[in-house]
């Protein structure tokens, strides 16, 4: 596959899995109208088998196909068309229960697949790392909280008071009540602040990277242009002494030659006084 039409088809792909991550989400809060739901069904179906299919596909040319799996394995999550496969049976509330649950595993999948498609992003930031830890932490917390604090009525309670309480929002109209559920929003808690801290950290590197990749921002460079400025400016320096020498040079000129024009005004006055003297003479 050419590179252009790689990045087309990653695009595409992301974009069908946006769409179909908010509509299984929305079946999972709300109560979706059936002919709503089955048009969701298809949707998510064709969806699954392009999946299927990039999986497939990525599988054939990798040469350790034991690790591609390994290594993918939230990739055939994502994959699975759950709903299609729980609707005969999605009619007691067992059944009903483990289907949200289901949903609640293919949204993480499908969120995860969609990061898989920008991961050249996150692996230049190491958000990769950082986000798949906070998938796991909201994964296991969500469904730690459902299944272990009976004052979690739903699902998307628990997934509520996880994310408020991951981003250290803490709004609290949902509040576990058990000692398990405190236990588990208290580690859910400190482990949000540190993985803030991690992505702020990961972007100012990023950042910081990028502007000391730029040709125009070299240090040793600006460095070089300090010390030939320093060199200039002590040249100029120089240059300006010198000027200042002169100019009390030719003030020293101008203060003597203001004092050979006085001497001059006087021996003026000296022989107009003699040659009045001597008329005075004449005339007698």
């Amino acid at each position: 596959m050419k590179l252009n039409n790689f990045k087309k088809f990653n695009i595409c792909l992301s974009i069908l899995i946006i769409i179909d991550l908010v509509l299984i989400s929305f079946t999972l809060i709300s109560r979706v109208p059936i002919n709503i739901y089955y048009g969701i069904i298809v949707f998510d179906t064709i969806v699954c088998i392009v999946l299927w299919n990039d999986f497939f596909t990525r599988l054939s040319q990798s040469n350790n196909k034991k690790r591609f799996i390994l290594k993918n394995w939230l990739e055939i999550m994502a994959a699975i068309p759950f709903d299609l496969i729980m609707m005969p049976f999605a009619l007691n509330a067992y059944n009903l229960s483990l289907l949200k649950i289901l949903r609640f595993i293919k949204i993480m999948a499908l969120f995860s697949q969609f990061l898989e498609t920008i991961d050249v992003f996150l692996k230049k930031t190491h958000l990769d790392e950082v986000f798949g830890v906070t998938l796991l932490v909201v994964l296991a917390s969500t469904l730690g909280l459902y299944l272990f604090d009976s004052s979690i009525n739903s699902l998307f309670d628990s997934l509520w008071f996880v994310l408020s309480t991951i981003t250290t929002v803490g709004y609290g109209d949902v509040m576990p009540q058990t000692a398990i559920g405190k236990t588990i929003g208290l580690i859910t808690l400190i482990i949000g602040v540190l993985l803030f801290s991690a992505v702020t950290g990961a972007m100012a590197t990023y950042f910081a990277g990028r502007l000391f990749a730029n040709p125009d921002f070299n240090i040793t460079k600006n460095d070089d242009n300090i010390e030939i400025l320093k060199e200039d400016l002590s040249f100029n320096k120089g240059n300006l002494n010198s000027v200042h020498k002169k100019v009390d040079m030719i003030d020293k000129d101008v203060k003597q030659l203001k004092n050979e024009l006085e001497e001059m005004k006087e021996l003026n006055k000296e022989l107009r006084e003699e040659i009045r003297s001597l008329n005075d003479n004449l005339k007698k």
